[in-house]
């Protein structure tokens, strides 16, 4: 655009340039010589006018094709963009089956985790069950150990007390026997001593 602009403006100053070489030479000439090449001289004028014409809006069409050019380079490097982000969408877009079928072992992992998570839930309450089982074993046993000795000291005490009744019972029936015996001594002396 910028070639034909100075191409049409080094036109323009070439035959602006011939048309005024041409007006400086008519004039010295005579009047007859003049109105034969006038005819001549306004068509070259319409043409330099029109060839004016013809430069300004040529300069007018490289300004607005530098303007289109800077604008086609920015969208350019916008649609660059544009297409970049659209071909890493793309890839991603590509990798998306494999994630869906990560993300799909990823639950299946997470069901089978949470049946695992049920079953050792089970075992632990199983395994409390027992344990509570145990402690009530492990106090019956100490109470019935308990029992075991408190019988055991009753045994003892009743034995001891066993083998120190009959001794008792002598002694109780040796103390009767003696007060009986002292009993009828006295009634007898005092039968005695009243008869004398």
């Amino acid at each position: 655009m910028k070639e034909l602009g100075q191409r049409n403006g080094t036109g323009l100053k070439t035959l602006s340039d011939k048309s005024r070489e041409a007006k400086v030479k008519s004039k010295p000439r005579s009047a007859p010589y003049l109105t034969k090449y006038s005819a001549g001289l306004e068509l070259l004028s319409r043409y330099e006018d029109a060839w004016a014409a013809l430069h300004r809006r040529a300069k007018e069409c490289a300004d607005a094709g530098e303007l289109v050019d800077s604008e086609v380079v920015m969208l350019s490097a916008h649609w660059e963009k544009k297409r970049t982000s659209l071909s890493e969408l793309q890839e991603q877009l590509q990798q998306l089956p494999a994630l869906l079928q990560d993300l799909e072992s990823l639950m299946a992992s997470l069901a089978h985790l949470e049946t695992s998570f049920e079953e050792v839930e089970n075992h632990l309450l199983h395994l409390e069950d027992l344990c509570g089982q145990c402690e009530l074993e492990r106090h019956k046993h100490a109470q019935s150990r308990h029992l075991e000795n408190y019988k055991k000291n009753k045994r003892k005490e009743l034995e001891a007390f066993k083998g120190e009744l009959p001794g008792f019972y002598e002694n109780q029936r040796s103390t009767h026997q003696k007060r009986r015996y002292s009993s009828i001594n006295l009634k007898t002396f005092c039968f005695l001593l009243h008869a004398a």
